[in-house]
């Protein structure tokens, strides 16, 4: 009888528990913002959404030229021209500084496979075609050319810091950093980088370790803030993010 009571009552703690957990956790579902709620607390729900042009499935012309209409397309934009499927982090680098900076721009996704790419395309992604018709690429030197062009927009290579010294040499030291700390045969990809070889093999779970350790003692460089350089997002994030997914 003595068991049985003891078991009822073990019984009865676990039902009040999970009844209380139930209880917490509706309430937390009745108190959790919502999404739009959500949505406006981002950096750039201020600002409108990009256009977005799929080459594949659209006859896009080359940004800044007329279409055979004779109207133009895409000269006095900023657009970026960047990998169709998300695979390609340099891509993503430029993406998440334009985001950043709050730029109005078009977006022209592009088949790096090269099979469906339109015939005035040439060179790698990503590149971005500036309002004055140049188009230039590789993402550090865009992400330093968004600074130059736009210095009212939020700075990516020398944020604002609290101490009122620049953190220019701090940016450049992080950014530096990636080509010693990425493993020399990881794929460049933004899904998994440091998991697999650039043959798609796995790399070793020494490697991989190795990587992240090294990762680690970075951002334990400036222990003021989450991002690599302390307290201020910067252009250390935007080379490093992708890679981290």
């Amino acid at each position: 009888m003595e068991g049985a009571m003891a078991h009822l009552t073990r019984r009865s703690i676990i039902v009040a528990v999970a009844s209380l957990c139930a209880a917490d956790s509706v309430n937390a579902l009745l108190t959790a913002p919502s999404w739009p709620q959500l949505a406006a607390r981002l950096p750039t729900s201020g600002a409108p959404l990009p256009e977005l042009v799929d080459s594949v499935l659209v006859d896009a012309p080359k940004p800044g030229a007329a279409d055979r209409n004779g109207e133009d397309r895409g000269g006095g934009k900023l657009v970026l021209l960047r990998e169709r499927n998300g695979w390609c982090p340099y891509s993503e680098r430029v993406w998440l500084a334009l985001e950043l900076k709050g730029l109005e721009y078009t977006t022209l996704l592009i088949d790096n496979m090269g099979e469906r790419r339109p015939a005035w395309y040439g060179g790698s992604t990503p590149q971005v075609a500036w309002p004055d018709g140049s188009r230039q690429g590789e993402s550090l030197d865009l992400m330093r050319e968004l600074d130059a062009r736009y210095p009212e927009t939020r700075p990516l290579w020398d944020p604002p810091s609290s101490s009122g010294k620049s953190m220019a040499q701090e940016v450049a030291e992080m950014v530096g950093a990636f080509k010693g700390t990425f493993p020399s045969d990881a794929r460049p990809s933004s899904r998994a980088a440091f998991l697999f070889g650039s043959s798609g093999t796995p790399l070793s779970r020494k490697t991989f370790e190795a990587t992240l350790d090294a990762t680690e003692a970075l951002l334990g460089r400036h222990p003021s803030g989450p991002f690599f350089v302390g307290e201020e997002i910067s252009a250390a994030d935007m080379a490093w993010a992708p890679f981290l997914e």
